[in-house]
């Protein structure tokens, strides 16, 4: 396994690789799509843990644009918000880069990330024969419309810079008045885990990058106002996945933050009724947390893939 900065991508991105331990043209290419902080270190544990009961799956997780902690030049860059289409279309030409045609692919994502991945399905450019779309926790309807969305909404409403001014916030606590230890120590208390592990030292990497800070509520703030009642593409999505039969897989959080009851009961009512029974399945979970990454990612691997 490697995460390695792509230097020739046309936005700056990271990936994390894994390649199969019997490497063939036929051997699935399992692509992952992070949520939002779209930092692919989050998701190492998650990955590796997977591919243990997966060898022969090629497995590529992609950063989201101008959230790679390689880039050479993160501090430098100030770029504009990269908008969730930019997202999108950046997967999508990434993913081109180790596909090809007809391969199959299973297309996954958490949280936003199964936004971009319901898109990056129907993208005419993309590269290979999707045959299994996964959503983990997903917020890919009514956002605003959840516990912590609601809230989200209303720091954008009422504080017009927010993202600029999280950054600044972040650079001047973590970066020139806070020592190491005393960031790690803060982490690891918020956080819930070990200051040693995984989750502490990406956390970490984040709020030391005001740049990722910035592209980060600058992405969440156009998730707020465009994953709203999104029925018609959802429509369009089951239509061309039961024409092609893609098989689709939902792992909700009973207890999700981010995802309200009722659009859970929703989606799940709407799928349903849509989609051809054989190939859906839907879950429920009363243990899993949105945020699986930090202390689930075994629990999630063992019951759910």
């Amino acid at each position: 396994m490697s995460i390695r900065y792509l230097a020739g991508a046309r936005l700056p991105t990271s990936v994390l690789h894994i390649k199969p331990k019997s490497p063939s043209p036929s051997s699935p290419l399992f692509v992952w799509i992070p949520g939002n902080p779209g930092i692919v270190q989050y998701y190492e544990e998650f990955l590796n843990l997977l591919h243990e009961k997966y060898d022969s799956f090629e497995i590529l997780a992609i950063s989201h644009a101008g959230m790679a902690t390689e880039d050479p030049d993160l501090q430098k860059r100030k770029a504009t918000i990269y908008t969730l289409d930019d997202q999108i279309q950046h997967k999508v030409e990434i993913i081109n880069q180790f596909s090809a045609k007809d391969r199959p692919l299973i297309v996954m994502g958490h949280s936003v990330g199964a936004y971009m991945a319901q898109h990056v399905v129907l993208a005419e450019k993309l590269l290979g024969r999707v045959v299994k779309l996964g959503l983990i926790t997903p917020t890919v309807v009514d956002i605003h419309r959840s516990q912590k969305g609601t809230q989200l909404t209303r720091a954008f409403y009422w504080v017009k810079y927010l993202p600029d001014i999280a950054a600044w916030v972040s650079d001047m606590l973590f970066n020139k008045l806070s020592s190491i230890m005393f960031t790690d120590q803060v982490i690891s208390l918020f956080m819930g885990v070990d200051k040693e592990s995984v989750p502490v030292a990406t956390s970490k990497s984040l709020v030391q990058n005001p740049e990722i800070i910035r592209q980060a509520l600058g992405l969440a703030a156009l998730e707020m106002q465009q994953i709203r009642g999104c029925w018609p593409f959802q429509k369009k999505l089951i239509d061309h996945c039961n024409s092609n039969e893609i098989e689709t897989k939902f792992v909700f959080s009973a207890n999700d933050p981010w995802v309200s009851n009722a659009t859970r009961e929703a989606l799940m009512v709407f799928y349903r009724e849509n989609y051809r029974d054989r190939n859906l399945e839907i879950s429920v979970s009363q243990d899993l947390a949105h945020s699986f990454i930090v202390k689930h990612s075994k629990y999630i691997v063992d019951e759910y893939f």
